[in-house]
Protein backbone atom coordinates (compact mmCIF):
# COMPACT_ATOMS: atom_id res chain seq x y z
CA UNK A 1 0.00 0.00 0.00
CA UNK A 2 1.44 3.23 -0.80
CA UNK A 3 1.64 6.17 1.98
CA UNK A 4 1.00 9.77 0.57
CA UNK A 5 2.89 12.80 2.32
CA UNK A 6 3.28 16.11 1.85
CA UNK A 7 5.49 19.19 2.90
CA UNK A 8 5.40 20.53 6.37
CA UNK A 9 7.96 23.67 6.70
CA UNK A 10 8.94 26.00 9.40
CA UNK A 11 7.30 29.12 9.51
CA UNK A 12 5.03 28.39 6.79
CA UNK A 13 2.67 25.82 8.29
CA UNK A 14 1.27 24.68 11.52
CA UNK A 15 -0.89 22.44 13.29
CA UNK A 16 -3.86 23.68 12.11
CA UNK A 17 -2.84 22.57 8.55
CA UNK A 18 -0.79 19.55 9.61
CA UNK A 19 -4.39 18.53 11.18
CA UNK A 20 -6.78 19.39 7.93
CA UNK A 21 -3.97 17.27 6.08
CA UNK A 22 -4.25 14.18 7.68
CA UNK A 23 -7.92 14.42 7.09
CA UNK A 24 -7.75 14.58 3.76
CA UNK A 25 -6.15 10.89 3.93
CA UNK A 26 -2.67 11.71 3.75
CA UNK A 27 -0.20 9.58 6.07
CA UNK A 28 2.16 12.37 7.16
CA UNK A 29 4.70 14.79 5.93
CA UNK A 30 8.17 15.51 4.66
CA UNK A 31 9.40 17.67 7.11
CA UNK A 32 13.29 19.66 7.00
CA UNK A 33 16.24 19.83 9.26
CA UNK A 34 17.40 23.39 8.73
CA UNK A 35 18.06 24.28 13.02
CA UNK A 36 21.13 26.11 11.47
CA UNK A 37 18.91 28.38 9.03
CA UNK A 38 16.48 29.11 11.55
CA UNK A 39 15.70 31.40 14.60
CA UNK A 40 15.41 30.20 17.90
CA UNK A 41 12.19 30.92 18.23
CA UNK A 42 11.26 29.20 14.53
CA UNK A 43 13.13 25.90 15.17
CA UNK A 44 11.43 25.63 19.19
CA UNK A 45 8.16 26.11 17.51
CA UNK A 46 8.34 23.82 14.45
CA UNK A 47 10.12 21.19 17.17
CA UNK A 48 6.63 21.61 19.65
CA UNK A 49 4.59 21.05 16.25
CA UNK A 50 5.93 18.39 14.88
CA UNK A 51 5.88 16.61 18.29
CA UNK A 52 2.25 17.42 18.29
CA UNK A 53 1.98 15.57 14.65
CA UNK A 54 3.78 12.42 15.75
CA UNK A 55 1.55 12.11 19.42
CA UNK A 56 -1.42 13.37 18.88
CA UNK A 57 -2.15 12.64 15.03
CA UNK A 58 -0.26 9.79 14.53
CA UNK A 59 1.73 11.39 11.45
CA UNK A 60 5.06 9.79 10.17
CA UNK A 61 7.85 11.35 8.77
CA UNK A 62 10.46 11.48 6.56
CA UNK A 63 13.44 13.79 6.70
CA UNK A 64 15.05 16.42 4.02
CA UNK A 65 18.49 17.00 4.21
CA UNK A 66 19.36 20.83 3.73
CA UNK A 67 20.27 20.96 -0.01
CA UNK A 68 21.18 24.61 -1.67
CA UNK A 69 24.74 25.11 -0.04
CA UNK A 70 25.63 21.57 1.07
CA UNK A 71 28.55 19.59 -0.82
CA UNK A 72 29.36 16.18 0.21
CA UNK A 73 32.07 16.27 -2.71
CA UNK A 74 33.55 19.53 -2.80
CA UNK A 75 37.26 20.29 -3.19
CA UNK A 76 37.37 22.26 -0.48
CA UNK A 77 37.53 20.26 2.68
CA UNK A 78 36.14 22.99 4.93
CA UNK A 79 33.21 22.91 2.96
CA UNK A 80 33.20 18.81 2.35
CA UNK A 81 33.28 18.79 6.89
CA UNK A 82 30.55 21.58 7.39
CA UNK A 83 28.65 19.49 4.57
CA UNK A 84 28.77 16.20 6.02
CA UNK A 85 28.04 17.43 9.94
CA UNK A 86 24.51 19.26 8.13
CA UNK A 87 23.83 15.77 6.87
CA UNK A 88 24.74 13.65 10.44
CA UNK A 89 22.56 16.14 12.16
CA UNK A 90 19.60 15.70 9.84
CA UNK A 91 19.84 12.44 10.60
CA UNK A 92 20.37 12.40 14.39
CA UNK A 93 17.40 14.67 13.96
CA UNK A 94 15.55 12.28 11.88
CA UNK A 95 15.93 9.54 14.85
CA UNK A 96 14.96 11.90 17.07
CA UNK A 97 11.49 12.12 15.61
CA UNK A 98 11.11 8.49 14.28
CA UNK A 99 11.52 8.89 10.59
CA UNK A 100 13.00 6.29 8.95
CA UNK A 101 14.11 8.40 5.63
CA UNK A 102 16.31 10.98 5.09
CA UNK A 103 16.36 12.55 1.60
CA UNK A 104 20.15 13.60 0.50
CA UNK A 105 20.88 15.79 -2.83
CA UNK A 106 23.94 14.18 -3.81
CA UNK A 107 25.79 17.21 -5.56
CA UNK A 108 25.50 21.02 -4.70
CA UNK A 109 22.16 22.98 -5.72
CA UNK A 110 22.48 26.59 -6.27
CA UNK A 111 19.85 29.07 -5.51
CA UNK A 112 18.35 31.12 -7.80
CA UNK A 113 19.58 28.91 -10.71
CA UNK A 114 17.17 28.96 -13.87
CA UNK A 115 16.60 25.18 -15.19
CA UNK A 116 15.12 25.92 -18.05
CA UNK A 117 15.84 23.77 -21.12
CA UNK A 118 19.66 23.66 -20.48
CA UNK A 119 18.61 20.89 -17.97
CA UNK A 120 17.88 18.84 -20.61
CA UNK A 121 20.34 20.09 -23.90
CA UNK A 122 23.65 20.40 -21.73
CA UNK A 123 26.16 18.20 -20.72
CA UNK A 124 28.28 18.03 -17.44
CA UNK A 125 31.70 19.46 -18.95
CA UNK A 126 33.41 16.41 -19.03
CA UNK A 127 36.71 18.44 -20.06
CA UNK A 128 37.04 18.63 -16.24
CA UNK A 129 37.00 14.79 -15.48
CA UNK A 130 39.86 14.85 -13.04
CA UNK A 131 37.84 17.71 -11.01
CA UNK A 132 34.72 15.75 -11.00
CA UNK A 133 36.51 12.46 -10.32
CA UNK A 134 37.83 13.97 -7.17
CA UNK A 135 34.14 15.35 -6.52
CA UNK A 136 32.75 12.28 -7.10
CA UNK A 137 35.12 9.76 -4.94
CA UNK A 138 34.72 12.60 -1.93
CA UNK A 139 30.99 12.61 -2.14
CA UNK A 140 30.75 8.64 -2.45
CA UNK A 141 33.07 8.35 0.68
CA UNK A 142 31.11 11.00 2.25
CA UNK A 143 27.66 8.76 2.41
CA UNK A 144 29.42 5.39 2.51
CA UNK A 145 30.22 6.82 5.97
CA UNK A 146 26.92 8.40 6.94
CA UNK A 147 25.03 4.99 5.77
CA UNK A 148 27.79 3.24 8.02
CA UNK A 149 26.85 5.86 11.08
CA UNK A 150 23.01 4.31 10.83
CA UNK A 151 22.41 1.39 9.35
CA UNK A 152 18.72 1.67 10.67
CA UNK A 153 17.97 4.76 8.40
CA UNK A 154 17.29 4.40 4.37
CA UNK A 155 19.29 7.19 2.78
CA UNK A 156 17.48 8.21 -0.11
CA UNK A 157 19.87 10.29 -2.73
CA UNK A 158 17.32 12.34 -5.23
CA UNK A 159 18.04 12.70 -8.44
CA UNK A 160 18.89 15.96 -9.68
CA UNK A 161 17.63 18.86 -12.03
CA UNK A 162 20.24 21.68 -12.89
CA UNK A 163 22.53 21.82 -15.68
CA UNK A 164 25.83 21.66 -13.37
CA UNK A 165 24.72 18.68 -11.80
CA UNK A 166 26.11 15.55 -12.31
CA UNK A 167 22.89 12.66 -11.06
CA UNK A 168 20.32 13.67 -13.34
CA UNK A 169 19.80 10.59 -15.20
CA UNK A 170 18.81 6.84 -14.18
CA UNK A 171 21.98 5.56 -15.32
CA UNK A 172 23.84 8.24 -13.41
CA UNK A 173 21.93 7.30 -10.18
CA UNK A 174 22.33 3.26 -10.89
CA UNK A 175 26.05 4.20 -11.12
CA UNK A 176 26.35 6.01 -8.05
CA UNK A 177 23.89 4.26 -5.93
CA UNK A 178 26.28 0.84 -7.17
CA UNK A 179 29.44 2.28 -6.07
CA UNK A 180 28.16 3.10 -2.59
CA UNK A 181 27.20 -0.46 -1.64
CA UNK A 182 25.25 0.21 0.92
CA UNK A 183 21.79 -1.93 1.94
CA UNK A 184 20.35 1.25 3.39
CA UNK A 185 21.31 3.53 0.34
CA UNK A 186 19.36 3.87 -2.13
CA UNK A 187 17.28 6.66 -4.25
CA UNK A 188 14.24 9.15 -4.07
CA UNK A 189 13.07 9.44 -7.53
CA UNK A 190 12.03 12.78 -7.87
CA UNK A 191 9.29 13.06 -10.54
CA UNK A 192 9.51 16.27 -11.99
CA UNK A 193 12.82 16.45 -12.19
CA UNK A 194 13.07 14.16 -14.46
CA UNK A 195 10.74 15.75 -16.75
CA UNK A 196 12.81 18.72 -17.13
CA UNK A 197 15.86 17.16 -17.67
CA UNK A 198 14.06 15.02 -20.35
CA UNK A 199 13.72 11.59 -18.94
CA UNK A 200 11.07 9.26 -18.32
CA UNK A 201 9.65 8.55 -14.76
CA UNK A 202 9.13 4.90 -16.43
CA UNK A 203 12.92 4.82 -17.92
CA UNK A 204 13.98 5.43 -13.79
CA UNK A 205 11.03 3.02 -12.74
CA UNK A 206 12.58 0.28 -14.58
CA UNK A 207 16.38 1.01 -14.29
CA UNK A 208 15.80 1.52 -10.95
CA UNK A 209 13.16 -0.62 -9.53
CA UNK A 210 14.80 -2.31 -6.49
CA UNK A 211 16.63 1.09 -5.39
CA UNK A 212 13.74 3.07 -5.35
CA UNK A 213 13.13 3.96 -1.48
CA UNK A 214 11.26 7.34 -1.99
CA UNK A 215 9.33 9.40 -4.35
CA UNK A 216 8.41 12.88 -5.00
CA UNK A 217 5.37 13.86 -7.39
CA UNK A 218 4.61 17.23 -8.56
CA UNK A 219 3.76 18.69 -12.04
CA UNK A 220 5.16 21.28 -14.84
CA UNK A 221 5.37 21.85 -18.12
CA UNK A 222 8.65 19.85 -18.70
CA UNK A 223 10.51 23.04 -18.84
CA UNK A 224 11.12 24.30 -15.01
CA UNK A 225 10.64 22.58 -12.00
CA UNK A 226 7.61 24.38 -11.08
CA UNK A 227 6.54 21.83 -8.25
CA UNK A 228 2.86 22.45 -9.48
CA UNK A 229 -0.34 20.51 -8.06
CA UNK A 230 -1.21 17.39 -10.23
CA UNK A 231 -3.15 18.35 -13.43
CA UNK A 232 -1.13 21.36 -14.17
CA UNK A 233 1.53 20.57 -16.62
CA UNK A 234 2.54 17.69 -18.70
CA UNK A 235 3.13 14.65 -16.31
CA UNK A 236 1.00 11.48 -16.65
CA UNK A 237 1.24 11.06 -12.77
CA UNK A 238 -1.57 8.81 -12.91
CA UNK A 239 0.36 6.66 -14.92
CA UNK A 240 3.47 7.27 -12.60
CA UNK A 241 1.40 5.27 -9.93
CA UNK A 242 0.32 2.28 -11.74
CA UNK A 243 3.45 1.76 -12.43
CA UNK A 244 5.18 1.54 -8.60
CA UNK A 245 1.57 -0.35 -7.67
CA UNK A 246 2.81 -2.66 -10.77
CA UNK A 247 6.25 -3.02 -9.44
CA UNK A 248 4.88 -2.97 -5.94
CA UNK A 249 6.57 -0.91 -4.39
CA UNK A 250 5.56 -0.35 -0.55
CA UNK A 251 7.00 3.32 0.35
CA UNK A 252 6.36 6.55 0.31
CA UNK A 253 5.01 9.50 -2.09
CA UNK A 254 5.20 12.81 -1.23
CA UNK A 255 3.41 15.02 -2.42
CA UNK A 256 5.68 17.71 -3.60
CA UNK A 257 3.42 20.29 -4.04
CA UNK A 258 1.38 22.99 -2.16
CA UNK A 259 -2.41 23.85 -1.54
CA UNK A 260 -3.49 26.42 -0.08
CA UNK A 261 -6.38 23.89 1.04
CA UNK A 262 -4.96 20.73 2.22
CA UNK A 263 -7.99 19.27 2.50
CA UNK A 264 -7.84 19.58 -1.20
CA UNK A 265 -5.25 16.63 -1.00
CA UNK A 266 -7.99 14.02 -1.39
CA UNK A 267 -9.23 14.37 -4.52
CA UNK A 268 -5.82 13.53 -5.36
CA UNK A 269 -5.79 10.15 -2.98
CA UNK A 270 -8.78 9.09 -4.50
CA UNK A 271 -7.67 9.06 -8.10
CA UNK A 272 -4.67 7.03 -7.21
Amino acid sequence: MLRYLTWYRPGQHDYGYAERAMKAGLAGFEVVHRQSYLTPEVQEQYLEDLRRIKVELGAMVAVHAPAGDVNLGSLNSRVRQASFEEIRESMEFASRIGASVVVIHPTPGILGMPEGRWSREEQVPRHEGEKLARQEEYLIRAVKDLADLAPDLLLCLENLVYPHEIYRSPEDMAELVKKINRTNVGVTLDVGHAAVCGHKPEDFLHRLQDEIFHVHLHDNDGVIDQHLPLGRGVIDYVAVIHSLKEMEYQGVVNLEFKLEDPAGYSEYIRQF
